[in-house]
C-alpha cells in the first residue's frame, strides 16, 4: 500500500516562491501532449461537493504543468452521456476512481496517511485512490503553528486550506498511479513524507515532475511500448 505519511506535528518551514515563478521547460523538452485521463470521483455525504471540486483543481493545476489534464467524472445517478466522452477522447484503458471518506487507513511511525493507492505488485497500481478526509482534518488541527487556529477561520478559508492539501495529496497518488511504481523520490512530488507547511503553502512549487518523469508518464498515456516504468 501506498502512503503519504505525513506526521499530526506540524513542521515550521517556510513557504516556497510562487507557482508563477517556475521556469518553463524549452519548447523541444516538453513532450508531446497526452489526452486527457477519465476519473471518477466519489465522496461520503459529509464532504462538501465545494470542497471536492477545489482540491480537484489543485490537483489540475499541479498536473497541468506536466502536460496531463483530467476530465473528472462525480459519481451521480445519472450516467455521462457516451457522446460527451468519445467528443473528449479521454485515455481510459480502464476507468481510474477517486474515493474520499473518513477510513484512516494504517499509521506507520505514528503519522496519519492522508491518501493512498494498492499496488497487486510492483508496477501494478490497482484503479483506486483513497483520500481520508478524517486524517485531513486531523492535519489542520495540529497545524496550527503554520496555518493558525482553525476555529477562529471562517468556513471558506478552512475548505480552501483543506483542499489544497488534499489536492496535492491526490496529485501525489496519481503520480504512483501514472508512473506505475511505488517509488519515492527525494523531492518534488512524489517525496514520501509531505510537511504541513508544504501542504499547505500558498505555493504548490514542491510538487513538481522532472523531465523524466513527465516523459515516461506522457508515452505510457499515448500506449508507446517503448515506456519504461520507474
Amino acid at each position: 500500500m501506498m502512503l503519504i505519511a505525513t506526521g499530526l506535528a506540524a513542521a515550521l518551514f517556510a513557504a516556497a516562491s510562487i507557482v508563477a515563478d517556475v521556469p518553463e521547460m524549452p519548447a523541444a523538452a516538453m513532450p508531446s501532449p497526452a489526452p486527457p485521463l477519465l476519473v471518477t470521483v466519489s465522496s461520503q455525504s459529509g464532504v462538501s461537493a465545494a470542497l471536492v471540486s477545489r482540491l480537484l483543481a489543485e490537483a489540475s493545476a499541479i498536473w497541468r504543468a506536466s502536460g496531463v489534464d483530467f476530465i473528472w467524472q462525480r459519481a451521480s445517478p445519472q450516467v455521462v452521456p457516451n457522446a460527451r466522452l468519445r467528443e473528449a477522447e479521454p485515455y481510459q484503458p480502464s476507468t481510474l476512481r477517486v474515493v474520499i471518506g473518513d477510513s484512516r487507513g494504517v499509521s506507520r511511525d505514528a503519522r496519519s496517511p492522508l491518501g493512498w493507492i494498492v499496488f497487486d505488485d510492483e508496477h501494478e497500481p490497482q484503479r483506486e485512490i483513497y483520500l481520508s478526509y478524517a486524517n485531513a482534518k486531523s492535519l489542520m488541527d495540529s497545524a496550527r503553528p503554520v496555518i493558525g487556529v482553525v476555529e477562529q477561520m471562517p468556513t471558506s478559508q478552512r475548505d480552501i486550506l483543506l483542499a489544497r492539501a488534499m489536492g496535492r495529496v491526490l496529485a501525489h497518488e496519481l503520480g504512483h498511479y501514472l508512473l506505475a511504481s511505488k517509488v519515492h523520490t527525494r523531492r518534488g512530488l512524489l517525496k514520501a513524507s509531505l510537511t504541513s507547511a508544504e501542504l499547505f503553502a500558498t505555493s504548490a512549487r514542491a510538487f513538481e515532475l522532472d523531465r523524466s518523469q513527465r516523459r515516461q508518464i506522457a508515452a505510457r498515456m499515448r500506449g508507446e511500448s517503448s515506456m519504461v516504468s520507474r
